[in-house]
């Protein structure tokens, strides 16, 4: 898998405040991806209380921000700059505080809008704890 940092093409700009992924944001995520050639992008992270809803238990809303944001890095990465038009999350279990995960998400068809899936697993035994999948629209350079 190769670290290199998403293209960007004029459309949509990266100032690195990201709350998922930027790493100049002092309070956000911190999400480090890496690409595959397969049209995926993974992430393993670990997440503390300050992220948490339910005690031990990471805020649903992180949890679909996770999905999200790396879905959106392997259609940026792999396809072009695009925003996400929609997304349905299933959660399985909760994830927990303090406890290491893999977020994959990979694009999986590419028509007027580009569908992707992702899911959220435990890091130690593979257990899945959400899954999601997403619309893109593709940006053209001039419709930021």
């Amino acid at each position: 898998m190769s670290d290199t940092p998403i293209r960007n093409d004029g459309s949509l700009n990266d100032d690195g405040h990201c709350f998922a992924c930027g790493k100049d944001n002092p309070i956000g995520l911190g999400m480090r991806v890496t690409y595959g050639e397969d049209d995926s992008a993974r992430c393993e992270i670990t997440l503390d209380k300050r992220y948490q809803g339910w005690q031990e238990v990471i805020h649903g809303g992180i949890v679909t921000t996770l999905l999200d944001e790396i879905m959106a890095h392997a259609m940026i990465y792999h396809v072009g700059q695009s925003v996400t038009t929609g997304i349905e999350v299933r959660y399985a279990k909760p994830m927990p505080v303090d406890r290491p995960v893999v977020v994959e998400g990979r694009v999986e068809e590419r028509r007027h809008l580009i569908r992707c899936t992702a899911r959220l697993t435990d890091a130690a035994d593979g257990t899945v704890l959400a899954t999601a999948k997403s619309n893109f629209m593709l940006l053209k350079a001039n419709d930021s």
